[in-house]
């Protein structure tokens, strides 16, 4: 298009045309660069034919949350907001938080069953120090391997994280 001023080669279909999302994305940068928050969430199925024992999911759980935790410090994050997890099914919930992977993690546990089948698995992290992708990248590293420890099957259902944030904090 001759009209186009644009010197890179990227699609911006999407860019033009509409105040709200132009607002929308001034706000959000605006809020980043006071925020300087990394944030991720993840969501997980469980699904163990044999049952998992409700003691190895809270054992599970103290050793992922100090990992993820420990991981984000490792990688950049200078202070940890929260970690966050809410393990649940129809027989109630454990929800858990950490701040510091030197101390326990604090679990409430209000699930009434002795083993576990199925169970959705949710996980909140907001660290300041490092983007969205990093945080991200760091509790990838430690889920497989932490789930397989416990072997405790797992999939993975949403992995929520904003790639505008990450890319646009690149620079």
């Amino acid at each position: 298009m001759s009209g186009d001023h644009h010197d890179d080669d990227h699609d911006h279909d999407d860019d033009h045309g509409n105040p709200a999302d132009e607002h929308d994305k001034l706000h959000l940068e605006i809020h980043r660069a006071v925020d300087e928050l990394g944030k991720y969430a993840i969501n997980i199925d469980i699904d163990s034919p044999k049952g998992i024992p409700k003691d190895t999911v809270l054992k599970f759980i103290d050793d992922l949350m100090t990992s993820v935790t420990k991981n984000c410090m490792e990688n950049g994050a200078d202070l940890i907001g929260h970690v966050k997890s809410f393990f649940s099914n129809k027989n109630g919930s454990i929800m858990s938080s950490i701040v510091d992977h030197r101390a326990p993690t604090r679990i409430k546990d209000s699930l009434n069953a002795a083993k576990i089948d199925k169970a959705n698995f949710m996980m909140h992290i907001i660290v300041h120090g490092i983007w969205d992708d990093h945080v991200r990248e760091s509790t990838l590293e430690v889920l497989d391997r932490t789930f397989k420890k416990w072997d405790i099957p797992y999939e993975v259902t949403a992995d929520h994280y904003d790639t505008e944030k990450s890319i646009a904090h690149h620079m």
